[in-house]
């Protein structure tokens, strides 16, 4: 029996945490459920049928729509609650069942948006050829294609499927012969970064010669590049809060029709690989990355910008879509995760340098903003590298 009332409904996450596109999912379909004050113990599982095999039935289910099989089933079986998620509105989803995607197009609008208030009329797509297939690179691509007609620039992009050797010279020559002043929109940061690298093989200066926008805002990719990536941040967390505002309703009434939207990028963070639009903010950002790690606080950077504090919230959050605070715990977040990996201080240590109050404190952030805690996120990460 259904237990939808007073009695705690059991939800079931089919999502991957160690995906930085499912956590952020993740943290929004909490968010939602903490705000509305429902009772739901969620579950995160890597497939339908573990959930099914458990002893309380399942209320219901939210789904990455690239697990085709368990979406398969679960709609065939007709008997759950089921929200699909994606990171492609191309994606593939039963009838009948709601699914909430990325809107490709507009990130990479954003991303073109952005280079051409830089300045730039010159723009290039780049995709690692292993991201080929991906419904969510076929997606940015075609809409790089599109918009991005010849009054606007050329449209350069590396075409074959060559092996891995290959396609690193096949990078350094097709980077070598574009023209300076280019802005090149990656398919997303870890593509970014590769972009980044072979610049810095070129001696390319970046972003005087070449400018580069990720797509993802990974921050697991930001603490491994030579320089802070400018990226498109996805909606990834109101496609979590939106997906559990249409299961809790489906679970109400189980008739509602489905829904299908694109959901809309949060904004773009802008970093060293970009030419800044807002001389201001390139100050405040400026200065949060060289004192983050003394421990300021958002009013100290406004003081610094001879402005009050309400009028830096408000440029940050036009320009940025978040606070100056926010920026502030980025910036200390990236500065530990990178001294966590080197393996050559303690975690209270790396806690003291990156300008956390506590050791404590930098659990809880770490935890908030990553699901993992500092040793869960050293591990998680050494794990990565040996898969590659």
């Amino acid at each position: 029996m259904r237990n939808h009332s007073a009695n705690t409904s059991r939800i079931v996450l089919v999502l991957n945490p160690g995906l930085t596109f499912h956590r952020e999912v993740i943290a929004g379909v909490g968010a939602f459920s903490q705000a509305a004050g429902l009772k739901w113990a969620f579950e995160v599982e890597t497939n339908v049928l573990k959930a099914l095999a458990a002893t309380k039935v399942p209320d219901g289910f939210i789904v990455d729509t690239d697990a085709s099989e368990e979406v398969e089933l679960l709609a065939s079986m007709d008997k759950y609650p089921l929200v699909c998620i994606s990171s492609a509105v191309s994606s593939a989803c039963p009838p009948g069942v709601s699914q909430l995607a990325s809107d490709n197009a507009a990130l990479v609008d954003l991303a073109i948006q952005h280079l051409r208030d830089s300045g730039l009329t010159c723009f290039a797509f780049y995709a690692k050829p292993k991201y080929r297939h991906a419904l969510w690179a076929k997606d940015r691509r075609e809409a790089f294609a599109q918009q991005t007609p010849k009054a606007f620039g050329m449209l350069y992009e590396i075409s074959g499927n060559p092996s891995a050797e290959e396609g690193g010279e096949t990078l350094l020559a097709w980077l070598h012969g574009l023209p300076a002043r280019t802005g090149i929109i990656a398919v997303n940061d870890s593509s970014a970064r590769e972009v980044l690298h072979a610049c810095n093989t070129l001696g390319r200066k970046v972003p005087e010669e070449i400018a580069i926008v990720g797509i993802d805002n990974d921050p697991l990719v930001a603490a491994m590049a030579p320089l802070p990536i400018t990226s498109v941040m996805q909606g990834s967390h109101e496609i979590g809060r939106k997906a559990a505002e249409l299961l809790h309703a489906s679970m109400r009434d189980r008739n509602r029709p489905p829904v299908r939207l694109a959901i809309a990028p949060r904004g773009i963070h802008p970093a060293a690989t970009s030419p800044k639009t807002c001389p201001v903010l390139r100050d405040a950002l400026e200065y949060i990355a060289s004192h983050a790690a003394q421990g300021i606080k958002a009013e100290q950077v406004a003081d610094h910008l001879g402005m009050s504090r309400t009028t830096l919230e408000r440029l940050f959050c036009e320009h940025l879509g978040y606070s100056a605070h926010e920026e502030l715990l980025r910036t200390r977040l990236g500065l530990a995760k990178q001294l966590l990996l080197s393996r050559t201080l303690s975690t209270a240590e790396v806690a003291q340098r990156c300008g956390f109050r506590t050791q404590q404190y930098m659990h809880v952030v770490f935890k908030r903003e990553l699901s993992l805690s500092p040793s869960e996120f050293i591990a998680q990460s050494a794990k990565q590298q040996e898969q590659k």
